[in-house]
């Protein structure tokens, strides 16, 4: 079984080539203005992102706002690759683990990363007793599953035992949320969006590529791709999309 220490080669590898150029289908900008918007007024705060990869998100934080910026990555290469592109006064980024880091932030955000955590919510919680300032709060965005695309990615994923994704460890969504909030006393709002790639042309794109690959890796038929595609793309017209279809979701979290 893969676990989170053995995604850190994978990671160095896809930043080597450029994450955006040659691996994920399409760019975060949709989640990560979710996110900007979430966070409210940033002057004087401290940020830390956990997982910043090459340094789009903690740049857009520093240009909204935030008084300092700090961005970790376990991915040796992906802080190199930011520390060429951003070079902003305020903000930093070091090759480390969350869990050595020293202080507490006003707030502390994760775009895409807690579902590669080996126990994201045991993970979740020590972040937020350790490194959140008590009246501060937590952002972190993730994949969802509920709306098309998720229906049959889980049904390939958990029944056929067909892998849709090279790096996620866990399929994330707001009912997991809503329970880990409920349990541990914290309060929780979110948002959804990217709808287009949860039931779309987004969707269909994606789709077109992954669902061959997979199939094909697990050596099973992927001939009638074409025809799935075909029916999802005239079928998505009558599903109903409200605020927790899409295909990403922005969690706010912080102690009532």
């Amino acid at each position: 079984m893969k676990t989170n220490k053995d995604l850190k080669d994978h990671y160095n590898e896809v930043y080597k080539k450029d994450a955006y150029k040659h691996y994920y289908t399409f760019t975060e900008i949709e989640g990560s203005m979710a996110i900007i918007q979430f966070m409210g007024e940033l002057g004087g705060k401290r940020v830390l992102e956990i997982g910043s990869g090459q340094g789009e998100l903690a740049s857009m934080i520093s240009y909204a706002g935030a008084e300092e910026v700090v961005g970790v990555d376990f991915s040796s290469q992906a802080v190199e690759t930011a520390r060429k592109r951003y070079d902003l006064e305020n903000v930093s980024f070091q090759n480390m683990d969350y869990r050595d880091i020293e202080g507490r932030y006003d707030i502390v955000v994760l775009q895409g990363v807690l579902e590669h955590f080996d126990k994201p919510f045991e993970e979740l919680e020590w972040i937020l007793q350790s490194l959140v300032k008590p009246d501060g709060f937590l952002v972190t965005l993730c994949p969802s599953f509920l709306n098309p695309r998720g229906y049959v990615w889980m049904t390939l994923q958990l029944w056929l035992d067909v892998p849709m994704s090279l790096s996620d460890l866990h399929f994330l969504c707001p009912f997991d949320f809503e329970d880990f909030c409920k349990e541990k006393g914290y309060a929780l709002d979110y948002v959804s969006t990217n709808q287009d790639w949860g039931s779309g042309e987004k969707m269909l794109i994606d789709f077109n590529k992954r669902l061959r690959n997979a199939l094909r890796d697990a050596k099973m038929d992927n001939s009638k791709v074409d025809e799935l595609l075909t029916w999802l793309g005239r079928a998505g017209k009558y599903f109903q999309y409200d605020k927790h279809t899409g295909a990403v979701v922005t969690y706010k979290i912080h102690r009532p």
